[in-house]
């Protein structure tokens, strides 16, 4: 492989998770349950799926380029040959118009090739090839779709939101500005002093909040939303205590000043679970959109304490997180932190109408659970058991052991069983079956992969159970 970046130590290229999020889209669209019903998907989402096609054959492109198989021209010449297909995909499947068409097999296919290597490069050895293509396939599918998405709600002044394209909205906006305005520090060194970084974040807030919606600014939507229900104002609060929890936690490690083990790190698995968990049974919107801001925050954050050093955020920060990373955080940004969060959401991202189906007698929640099921309780049993009884390990180079696995089988098991008998999802004997191939799947990916877990693991548990019928 090209030697002129530097991915993550000690870890394998992980080249088949770049097959992830595809497949994910796919499986999504062409499950069994929904083939007689496929009028029914949105779209923008057919849409996505043929881009994140196109993002499978460059990822092939890349391959290729980075293990010298052929030079920059031909390279170039494939990149034009997977943007050209991507273009009659378009034409031929959904009947698009040849702008549109050229439009979304043309910038998705750039995009992704120019971030895969600027990821690689401004932040050495903090992925593999793997890791990278799937962080790459993601920003790219949330610009996609916001750029099909977002100009519509702002400038359609009568135009009438349903709760959940508000929140969709919402998110797009806010995250719109955020990857300004880290676009902007990275290009332009004069924003990383801290009075103009200031300035900047305040502008990008006033900017965000201002936007209109229809004929409402953004910060009213979203205020609205908060209000109108007794229950959403219930659990928001619940989560700011769990938040007030998490923060006391991380001062009381900082104040003992050790670094925290394996098995200490899992308090934040659970405490995933506890907002996860009942966000996902109860209040789902309102999980959506909680998840979509505090991946704002945390990018925000790590711009402030890793990019630009800003004072005096940036020591608090630093020696925070050293206490918490873990070997896989070798390079200079910690990601396993936005790992665990974007891993828990991913689910609820990659599914077209996740909140439009949570009441639909329980069929769907297994497939929404997937991130806490696998990192939530799957990880952490196998972390937690591993560490205090593993005494059998799968091989001699790595610590995970045998114990560990057969501990996140059981416990995932026992998870769902107990989320069957109180109602939650409703299971008949296929479902139980992908739930148990799914269950099965992830604990050996666990035990045998030197990628992010946070990031692999609810991917595949995902693909499996939303082929389920």
């Amino acid at each position: 492989m090209n030697s002129t970046y530097k991915t993550r130590p000690g870890a394998s290229p992980g080249w088949w998770l770049s097959c992830l999020v595809p497949a994910c889209y796919a499986a999504t669209i062409w499950r069994p349950y929904q083939q007689d019903h496929q009028q029914h998907l949105p779209r923008d989402f057919k849409r996505t799926v043929l881009v994140t096609f196109g993002l499978l054959l460059q990822s092939l492109v890349i391959r290729g380029t980075l293990a010298s198989r052929w030079n920059r021209g031909q390279a170039i010449l494939l990149t034009l040959l997977v943007t050209s297909c991507c273009c009659g995909l378009f034409i031929v499947c959904l009947k698009e118009n040849v702008v549109l068409a050229g439009v979304s097999g043309l910038l998705p296919v750039i995009l992704y090739d120019k971030l895969f290597f600027t990821l690689l490069k401004t932040i050495p050895k903090s992925f593999t090839y793997g890791e990278a293509s799937i962080v790459a396939q993601g920003f790219v599918v949330f610009t996609y779709c916001t750029f099909l998405q977002l100009p519509p709600a702002i400038l359609r002044p009568d135009a009438v939101f349903t709760e959940m394209r508000e929140i969709y909205v919402i998110l797009q906006i806010g995250l719109f500005g955020v990857a300004l305005l880290v676009l902007a520090t990275y290009t332009f060194k004069r924003l990383r002093k801290t009075i103009p970084f200031w300035i900047a974040l305040a502008t990008t807030c006033v900017l965000v909040a201002s936007c209109p919606m229809g004929k409402l600014p953004a910060v009213t939507r979203l205020a609205l939303f908060f209000v109108n229900d007794m229950q959403t104002m219930v659990t928001a609060g619940m989560y700011l205590v769990l938040l007030l929890l998490t923060v006391s936690f991380i001062m009381w490690q900082f104040n003992y000043g050790r670094r925290t083990t394996t098995a200490t790190r899992k308090v934040f698995h659970f405490l995933v679970v506890l907002v996860y968990g009942p966000g996902l049974w109860y209040q789902c919107r309102l999980l959506y959109l909680a998840s979509g801001l505090m991946l704002a925050v945390m990018f925000v954050l790590e711009v402030m304490a890793r990019l630009i050093q800003l004072a005096p955020v940036a020591n608090v920060l630093n020696v925070a997180v050293n206490l918490f990373i873990d070997e896989k955080d070798a390079g200079t940004v910690a990601l396993t932190p936005l790992y665990l969060l974007v891993g828990c959401s991913l689910p609820l991202w990659l599914h077209p109408v996740p909140c439009d189906v949570t009441n639909s007698s329980g069929l769907e929640m297994l497939t929404l659970s997937a991130g806490v099921l696998s990192i939530g309780i799957g990880d952490t049993a196998a972390s937690v058991v591993g560490y205090h009884f593993g005494r059998h390990k799968w091989h001699a180079s790595t610590n995970k052991s045998v114990e560990g696995t057969v501990a996140s089988v059981l416990l995932q098991a026992l998870a769902v069983a107990v989320l069957y008998h109180i109602g939650v999802v409703h299971l008949t004997v296929s479902r139980a079956a992908y739930a148990g191939v799914a269950i099965i799947v992830n604990a050996l990916v666990e035990s045998r992969t030197d990628q992010i877990d946070n990031l692999v693991l609810p991917l595949v548990t995902y693909l499996v159970l939303v082929c389920s019928s």
